[in-house]
């Protein structure tokens, strides 16, 4: 699948955008309760430019989380619902994985996600977590042979409170993704700022929604942050975090 350039319409310029961090399946973590919400998020995305998304239930030690099979059944089950309302977004199964000491063992075991089954891995922690922590967290991802995604990095205090933080992070290899709603400001001017800082130096290398919701702040629109985007970081940029990136993990399988 390849993009053009964005879309013109009569009200406002619509850019494409793949969604490679959002939790649109129904009842398997804290996001979409039930499939009628998961619908309604995804007539939102539809609306919004979305045409692909990376489905990225949590995936946390110790709890009850959905099987890799199970995660591919509930695509298949909202998939078809979509269809049958006349929405044509195509879901590719993940996880977003809150790090453990254990991760690699699961991984051999088959009993979560990387992103799309490449080797790429969307990886989170807690709010609070050390650098320390963080950057050895990743250094053990990357011993592991894959590429590790840090999801959200504007919602851990270690970086945001130290900005160099993320340029360390990316020498190392690491990937780095942000919440399209935290770049225009739902979590504040300070964030927002932040995040500026980030994309001038081009150190973001993926956005995503992160929807939870089919209302709110938690649902996946993107259409004011892309045109934030391309209007302050230029459109080669642009489209290369909010579309080419992403679409690269969708098609790196049939490539093999």
């Amino acid at each position: 699948m390849l993009f053009g350039h964005h879309r013109r319409g009569k009200a406002k310029e619509i850019y494409p955008f793949i969604d490679m961090h959002c939790h649109v399946l129904p009842g398997l973590d804290d996001g979409s309760r039930d499939m009628e919400e998961s619908l309604r998020m995804l007539r939102i995305a539809r609306d919004e430019g979305i045409t692909d998304m990376i489905v990225t239930p949590h995936y946390k030690s110790g709890h009850h989380n959905a099987s890799p099979e199970r995660i591919l059944k509930s695509i298949d089950e909202v998939t078809e619902a979509a269809q049958a309302e006349g929405i044509d977004i195509a879901l590719y199964p993940g996880n977003e994985v809150y790090y453990f000491q254990e991760l690699e063992e699961k991984l051999d075991g088959q009993r979560l996600w990387t992103m799309n089954g490449t080797d790429r891995i969307l990886v989170e922690f807690s709010p609070i977590e050390p650098f320390s922590t963080i950057r050895n967290a990743m250094d053990d991802v990357l011993g592991m042979g894959l590429q590790p995604i840090l999801a959200h990095i504007e919602r851990y205090e270690c970086m945001v409170s130290q900005p160099e933080n993320a340029a360390l992070l990316k020498d190392m290899g690491v990937e780095i993704q942000v919440n399209a709603g935290d770049v225009t400001g739902d979590l504040g001017g300070k964030i927002k700022k932040y995040l500026r800082g980030l994309l001038e130096q081009q150190l973001v290398d993926y956005v995503g929604t992160d929807a939870h919701r089919g209302e709110g702040m938690r649902s996946p629109r993107v259409q004011e942050c892309c045109q934030y985007l391309y209007k302050s970081f230029g459109a080669e940029y642009a489209e290369r975090i909010t579309c080419s990136n992403a679409l690269a993990m969708l098609e790196e399988l049939s490539e093999e």
